[in-house]
């Protein structure tokens, strides 16, 4: 079973992460809720330091834009941010400049207002790593989105794929792996030849999935069954973009992307 933070329940305490939600800074289409930035210097073997930029988005997107200070226009890295807990977030890289990539993970910690990078990511910067600090704004927008804000996530989803650091699934039935999240609490889930039920939680755009019951029964050779309840129970964010629902898996058990079917 992939690893699980069950303290993400309580995912309004990203307030400790982020600060307080600051003033929406328009960047692109994709960027326009930021709430939070963070900016930097990269140590350099020679030349100057490049400047680091990052920008965290409500609906969990993330822009990471280098400037190498080299009269060249900034490199710009895009994808998601994981909150693993208050004192740790997860950046997952999944495009350079507009084209997808290899995704790619970097690690940091949150102490006060400031992120510094931890482990393996700390020695792509140098011996002293990488510290961004939270830039100082004014009083919250009215249209920046809220942390805790409600979001209609009930009805039936069918699973189109999965994409994380190690692979990427496609889905050739999704009608034979359905979640269905019922108004109290409720859930179903169909996982190929087996169905069962449990629960689930929401706090802000953190979800929880308990499955306490599903069938034993033997799919086809090639089933995802077991895959697909396990990473159900993995979850740890959602985010709705239109009629898509995307699940994020702690860890490194990347993005679960579903559409709607009513």
């Amino acid at each position: 079973m992939l690893p699980r933070h069950p303290h993400l329940f309580r995912l309004a305490i990203f307030g400790a992460l982020v600060g307080a939600a600051l003033l929406m800074l328009p960047r692109s289409a994709a960027f326009a809720a930021a709430v939070a930035v963070y900016r930097g210097d990269a140590p350099a073997a020679t030349g100057p330091a490049r400047k680091i930029e990052l920008r965290l988005s409500a609906d969990g997107t993330m822009s990471f834009t280098s400037d190498f200070r080299n009269n060249k226009a900034p490199v710009t890295e895009e994808g998601r941010w994981i909150p693993v807990s208050v004192e740790q977030i997860d950046l997952i890289i999944e495009r350079k400049d507009g084209t997808a990539i290899e995704p790619a993970t970097l690690h940091f910690s949150k102490q006060g207002d400031m992120l510094r990078s931890t482990g393996e990511t700390s020695a792509q910067f140098g011996g002293q790593g990488l510290q961004l600090r939270q830039t100082k704004s004014g009083a919250a927008s009215a249209a920046t989105v809220a942390v805790g804000a409600t979001v209609n996530t009930t009805g039936t989803w069918k699973w189109e794929g999965l994409v994380s650091a190690a692979d990427r699934v496609e889905i050739e039935q999704p009608e034979r792996y359905t979640l269905d999240l019922q108004n109290g609490g409720k859930v179903l889930v169909r996982a190929d030849c087996n169905r069962g039920q449990g629960s689930y939680k929401l706090d802000g755009r953190a979800i929880a999935i308990k499955v306490s019951s599903i069938g034993k029964a033997t799919c086809p050779a090639g089933s995802l069954s077991e895959r697909f309840v396990a990473a159900l129970e993995s979850a740890v964010a959602q985010r709705l973009r239109g009629d898509n629902l995307f699940i994020d898996l702690g860890g490194a058990g990347g993005t679960m992307k579903f559409a709607r079917t009513r």
